[in-house]
């Protein structure tokens, strides 16, 4: 709870109370009055609190109820109250920015755009009919007025976005008291035959999995710089992709991807029971036509309204490519979810069931391999992506998270870690690559508390491999792939 003055605005304006995320049932009260609620830890969501202010402008008295029991049937990730090994500590509450916002009666409320190799458009909902944008560049401006909810622009020389070159349109659009300010890019993503095509060209998704999670905040940097930090280092290393792993992240984690040319491979968020016997230990060895445990219809009804919120939220993000319906089995239920996500998704590849339990309905086969030697099938179909692979941990004295240890397999220097990843990627991976792989996803860029399988320590402050050795390793990666084409 907590007090703050605001003069209730003039007649013709509404005042907007955002929230980024609340984990995870939330009840909001203003001065007594009840306002909303909201389910689920992940996603954000806004109030219009106008008529509950007080008239007088001072002491107004916000208070939030929060009640987070880590239950299986809402999305939680890998959050455990249990935590240890690949399960880690939760958190609850209000974990990202409160904020409110001035806005005319008549406001934009949304804007979707979809994206493509010579044009953008424009979906708005809301505001008034007659609008002015403008759209600049570092190579032109242009404005235009027009009227109606759709806007479509079509540069004379369209310059396409790509991790090598992260070209972005900033735009102001104007809808009478109403301002908006945002970019978008011209790209676009799709799958064909056994290749996944950026722009019209076959693109390598040689990508890192992201947890999300951080020693000063747990689900949290302590400032965004940790999120541009992370990224910029793991371009560095020559990586063009993140997996975003069972964990939504606040916008500003997806602007420094747009800006900084990172790819985004987004997953869903698990709920449901999970069975490490079940969707783990018996499909590692190959059992992979077990009987799945599904969730059941309130599990469902979450798993996809969150599921929803997020490809809503991130229609509109550039860098984000690839979305994860369920992973390795954990509550993956038996209808498919498919053909909704690729319709809603924004042209996003769609990766059905990542790891195993592979329906027929998936943009890609996609394969986790630990323990033993990477050999793939190669059936033409479709792009294969090894989306979880390597694993290897290292220990670094003087900053790990606990006495525990756990990772895929144990290495004791810098040396000897870079000396395996050198042998498992040239080794395997390009081998794999000269047949037709398309993306490997290699666990994982960070330490997480006992998870020590990071290419850096979980508090950021040493980076665990030979920086040069694996930029040369990217290299070679890229130039195995360039020569398959």
């Amino acid at each position: 709870s907590r007090q703050f003055d605001l003069e209730k605005p003039k007649s013709d304006f509404r005042v907007l109370l955002h929230f980024g995320a609340v984990d995870r049932l939330c009840r909001i009260y203003l001065n007594n009055y009840f306002i909303g609620t909201h389910e689920g830890g992940y996603t954000p969501f806004t109030l219009d609190i106008t008529d509950k202010l007080n008239s007088s402008g001072v002491d107004n008295e916000l208070t939030v109820e929060c009640e987070d029991g880590t239950d299986i049937d809402f999305p939680y990730g890998k959050q455990r109250k249990r935590r240890g090994g690949m399960w880690y500590t939760p958190i609850s509450g209000i974990w990202q920015s409160v904020w409110m916002e001035l806005v005319p009666e008549n406001y934009i409320k949304n804007i979707k755009i979809d994206s493509f190799m010579d044009r953008a458009v424009l979906n708005i909902t809301g505001g008034c009919a007659c609008r002015h944008i403008s759209i600049r560049s570092s190579a032109s401006s242009s404005e235009f007025d027009f009227t109606g909810d759709v806007f479509e622009f079509r540069p004379d020389n369209p310059r396409n976005w790509c991790p090598e070159d992260p070209f972005l349109y900033e735009y102001t659009l104007t809808c009478g008291d109403d301002v908006i300010e945002g970019y978008f890019a011209l790209r676009e993503i799709k799958t064909e035959a056994d290749r996944i095509l950026l722009n019209g060209k076959p693109i390598f998704l040689h990508a890192l999995l992201d947890q999300g999670y951080y020693s000063d905040g747990i689900f949290l940097p302590s400032s965004a710089k940790g999120y541009e930090d992370d990224i910029l280092l793991a371009k560095s290393l020559g990586f063009n992709t993140l997996r975003k792993h069972i964990k939504l992240e606040p916008m500003i984690f997806y602007h420094y991807c747009d800006k900084h040319g990172m790819l985004v491979m987004q997953d869903f968020i698990n709920n449901g029971r999970y069975s490490f016997l079940k969707d783990t230990a018996l499909p590692t060895i190959g059992l992979k036509s077990l009987p799945l445990i599904g969730r059941n219809q309130k599990q469902q009804e979450q798993f996809i309204r969150c599921a929803e919120e997020v490809t809503e939220l991130l229609y509109s993000s550039p860098c984000v490519v690839y979305y994860t319906i369920f992973n390795e089995g954990w509550g993956q239920f038996k209808s498919s979810l498919y053909s909704k996500f690729k319709s809603s998704s924004g042209g996003r590849i769609i990766d059905t069931a990542s790891g195993w339990f592979t329906p027929n309905e998936s943009d890609v086969h996609s394969h986790h391999v630990y323990f033993k030697k990477i050999k793939l099938k190669y059936p033409k179909d479709k792009p294969i992506i090894l989306s979880e692979f390597g694993g290897y941990s290292l220990k670094i004295d003087g900053h790990t998270f606990g006495d525990k240890e756990y990772g895929y397999a144990k290495r004791s220097s810098t040396e000897e870690l870079t000396d395996s990843l050198e042998k498992l990627y040239t080794q395997e991976i390009i081998p794999e690559i000269q047949k037709g792989l398309a993306g490997a996803v290699y666990t994982q860029i960070s330490d997480v508390e006992d998870e020590i399988n990071g290419l850096i320590t979980y508090d950021r402050q040493t980076v665990k491999i030979n920086s040069k050795k694996m930029k040369q390793i990217s290299k070679k990666l890229f130039k195995a792939f360039k020569e398959t084409l």
